[in-house]
């Protein structure tokens, strides 16, 4: 696994290095993980990704009770490890560490200019899908797929509430929302070079096919990766989309805030978006 896990970790390190590479002029701000932090928060939860979080569930709901799933995961624990494995365990491994990894690299070894500030992005974009993530999953509970159990009930197998299973268990793919947001911030932060928004998607697409096909079927259902994917491309693209704004010194057109609301005897809070 070392090998392939090496050439996916290069390939994507040469991939953000580009950017440094074809940097023309020096970013006009310095960006921060914590700027417009609450706000960021509160539209990706809220704004126009909502319509791809709902998208997720709508995804997950026929996927699940059409049998998708169980044809996917059956389809991924016939499969000979011999070849699966140095296909989709580096995936599997990249979504572990990369989100983590990248970000850091892009931000603490970086002085100045678009390449740090993309690491800005991707801290607070990976960060904002891995804390909706975890309490997704602790409200969801949905079962593992299992190679020897797997069944149609075993595929719509939610245990709803908070934290009945953990934040393990659960959906949607964690592996797939974080990486999805990691890789589709900084593509929207550098939404003009071709070859980082193609590399960036292809490497979300890889980790969430990984998750699926990898290990015999036993990490996700096809439809925790869609899921994953669309909710965490969404958080990517806007938080990448606010920053880019942000560092051009344009009007940020997705703000959404919270004020405290008094009517007499009413009380209450009052979600503001501006569109």
């Amino acid at each position: 696994m070392r090998s392939p896990f090496l050439a996916a970790a290069t390939a994507l390190l040469l991939l953000v290095s580009a950017a440094a590479a074809h940097e023309t002029a020096p970013a006009r701000k310095n960006l921060s993980p914590l700027d417009d932090l609450g706000s960021h928060m509160l539209w990706s939860a809220f704004g126009w990704p909502l319509a791809f979080h709902v998208a997720g569930g709508a995804a997950t709901y026929g996927l699940s009770m059409n049998g998708n799933d169980l044809t996917v995961a059956r389809f991924a624990a016939r499969q000979d490890q011999a070849l699966f494995g140095p296909l989709f365990l580096p995936g599997m491994a990249a979504g572990t560490f990369f989100p983590v990894l990248v970000p850091g690299w892009l931000w603490f070894f970086h002085d100045e200019g678009e390449t740090k500030n993309a690491g800005a992005v991707a801290i607070q974009a990976t960060a904002i899908a891995f804390l909706y993530n975890n309490i997704l999953k602790a409200a969801t509970g949905r079962a593992h797929p299992d190679e020897e159990k797997n069944s149609r009930a075993l595929s719509r197998d939610f245990k709803w509430g908070f934290g009945r299973r953990g934040v393990f268990y659960g959906w949607p793919s964690g592996h797939s929302m974080t990486n999805s947001a990691l890789a589709l911030s900084i593509a929207s932060y550098r939404r003009d070079d071709p070859a980082i928004v193609a590399g960036c998607s292809l490497y979300a697409g890889y980790v969430a096919t990984s998750m699926v096909l990898g290990a015999k079927g036993h990490a996700h259902w096809f439809s925790d990766a869609v899921a994953g994917t669309l909710m965490g491309a969404s958080i990517g693209w806007s938080v990448g989309s606010a920053f880019r704004r942000a560092e051009r010194g344009e009007a940020d057109s997705s703000r959404v805030s919270l004020h405290p609301l008094l009517l007499g005897d009413a009380q209450g809070a009052l979600l503001a978006a501006r569109f």
